[in-house]
């Protein structure tokens, strides 16, 4: 079985936000402590890896190559096109309980066939697992559904990232199974996306 690919310690916010908190801490003792020249150094150095942590975590806010899409934060630009992918495949998706109200303000804006945006290099909330997001087009907008299952995403990540980094995002048919919640996804994908096993 082939290792998951996941995001980078370093980029990953709870990690971040842990360095910020334990150098407060860590700051906060050498503060106490009777030895000035030491102290002083100490805090400038905790002050420095706090700051470079800080930057990390808001940074992508500003810088958008520096973004993740991290539990549905892709949204549809001016510089993203859409492509539609040739599919025969039918896979279900997965982890959409937690996306419930996404997928039903998908059905409230959007008619049926629903057409679905794949976004490469997605983590779930607090994961560093990249995960391919499936997300419902529906009135101009996406609507984070799910996620394509664990067996299958990694290859199909490894066809999309690279024509993600330059705003190219592949669209495949959803079907919705059932009219109430909680809703069940599937979508069809094609062997391109696919892939064979390595």
């Amino acid at each position: 079985m082939t290792k998951r690919k996941k995001l980078p310690l370093w980029r990953w916010d709870p990690f971040l936000l842990g360095v910020v908190l334990v150098v407060s801490l860590i700051g906060a003792l050498f503060e106490q402590l009777d030895a000035p020249v030491l102290s002083a150094v100490a805090l400038t150095v905790l002050l420095t890896i706090g700051a470079v942590a800080a930057v990390l975590l808001v940074l992508p806010l500003f810088v958008r190559t520096m973004r993740r899409d991290g539990e549905g934060s892709f949204a549809l630009s001016p510089d993203v096109t859409l492509t539609p992918a040739e599919t025969d495949d039918v896979l279900p998706v997965v982890d959409g309980n937690r996306h419930q109200g996404s997928i039903e303000a998908a059905i409230a804006h959007g008619d049926s066939p629903f057409t679905a945006v794949l976004v490469p290099r997605s983590t779930a909330w607090l994961a560093r697992d990249y995960r391919v997001a499936v997300d419902l087009l529906a009135g101009g907008r996406v609507y984070r559904a799910g996620y394509l299952p664990r067996e299958i995403d990694q290859r199909v990540d490894a066809a999309l990232a690279p024509l993600a980094q330059s705003g190219h995002y592949v669209t495949v048919p959803a079907s919705i199974l059932n009219q109430k919640r909680p809703y069940q996804l599937r979508v069809a994908v094609g062997p391109a996306l696919v892939g064979e096993p390595h």
